[in-house]
């Protein structure tokens, strides 16, 4: 199915201490066999003690709303390799790396914490393998592919995906390594991605450090993010709430969220998303939704033709609709003071068609 212009009709239909030599052996047995690995660690940070503290993973606040219950990244004193070079953070970050390797490459390594309801592994799965420019996979695939990772703090789940974007450089991409845990009020993000080969010489290392954090972090005991850590102030935006939507509640990641029934005891899910900067390039945000709702990538040329911009009387958005085989999306963004604001309707194909005027008013109506 194609990514059709926002104002054309879309047809309905379409994832401590361990020697190095046992988890050399764990990663050779994970790259061998297919089933799902697991790997055992101890309680205790990677390293004995970690006094430096440039070494230590910096801090940020994650999101416009910090879920609560999970100590800040930097108090659990975490040691991380020499060779990872600490980078400034963003709205979402709150731990930041590059790695360089030889002939110019480097990997990007980042921790991320959003609420406990964001995503399930195998939508983030697709989600990342649409970064790589690869298409969706199944739940029976992901159970092939998926390792488990035992840390105090629950198990983790570990993806290593590879694949290389339409013209992306080599030496800056080709593979990512992630690993995502849900806790009660949390779902942690860790994600390497970069040049194949480097990536798969600091994997070792990235395993370690992800177990690590996640044993200190139940180490640590109990506290509030949120109190620890300054917040970021997020302007206030004003909007028409559409009649029939009903308001949610929000969580870490969103600014606020919405939800309409569909005529067969359905649900369209409407979300308002803010951070700052420019939120990635408008391919990669539309080959996400793209995986989110089972279609393949596409490449950027095709997706500028598929934008379409709706100007209202304070700002002018950029939209999409896309139409899979049984969801469809329809989205609205715009960027401005330093922040990109997303708007956005998930739901079933022939009810998002129904309901689109609605959620054109309700852009139309938004003030910032």
């Amino acid at each position: 199915m194609k990514v059709r212009a926002f104002f054309k009709s879309a047809k309905s239909g379409g994832q401590l201490v361990i020697c190095s030599a046992l988890i050399a052996a764990l990663l050779v047995s994970c790259e061998k066999n297919s089933e799902i690995k697991v790997y055992r660690v101890s309680k205790a940070p990677l390293e004995e003690s970690a006094p430096q503290q440039q070494d230590a993973m910096p801090t940020n606040t994650a999101a416009p709303r910090m879920p609560s219950g999970l100590p800040p990244a930097a108090e659990t004193a975490v040691t991380t390799p020499p060779n990872w070079e600490p980078q400034p953070l963003s709205q979402m970050r709150q731990a930041s790396f590059l790695v360089k390797g030889d002939n110019g490459a480097v990997a990007d390594i980042s921790f991320v914490s959003l609420g406990s309801a964001a995503g399930n592994v195998l939508e983030n799965v697709n989600r990342w393998l649409g970064q790589l420019g690869q298409p969706p996979i199944t739940e029976q695939k992901l159970g092939e592919i998926a390792q488990s990772l035992h840390t105090s703090l629950g198990d983790v789940t570990i993806i290593d995906l590879a694949g290389l974007p339409d013209n992306a450089d080599p030496a800056r991409d080709g593979r990512i390594i992630a690993a995502m845990v849900t806790t009660t009020n949390s779902t942690l993000f860790f994600k390497m991605r970069g040049n194949a080969d480097l990536t798969e010489v600091q994997k070792g290392d990235f395993i370690k450090w992800v177990a690590a954090v996640c044993n200190a972090q139940t180490q640590a005991g109990p506290r509030q993010m949120a109190a620890a850590a300054p917040q970021t102030s997020v302007p206030q935006i004003k909007w028409k709430t559409p009649e029939g939507w009903t308001e949610m509640p929000s969580t870490s990641m969103r600014y606020a969220s919405f939800s309409t029934p569909t005529d067969d005891g359905g649900k369209i899910d409407i979300s308002v998303v803010t951070f700052l900067g420019d939120g990635g390039s408008d391919a990669d945000n539309i080959n996400r939704w793209r995986g989110q709702i089972g279609l393949a990538p596409i490449n950027a040329s095709a997706v500028t033709s598929q934008v379409a911009p709706l100007k209202t009387d304070d700002t002018t958005f950029s939209t999409t609709d896309i139409a899979g085989d049984k969801k469809r999306t329809i989205a609205a963004w715009t960027r401005r003071d330093g922040r990109v604001w997303f708007f956005k309707a998930t739901g079933p194909n022939a009810a998002v068609e129904k309901e689109k005027p609605n959620f054109v008013k309700f852009i139309e109506s938004v003030q910032f």
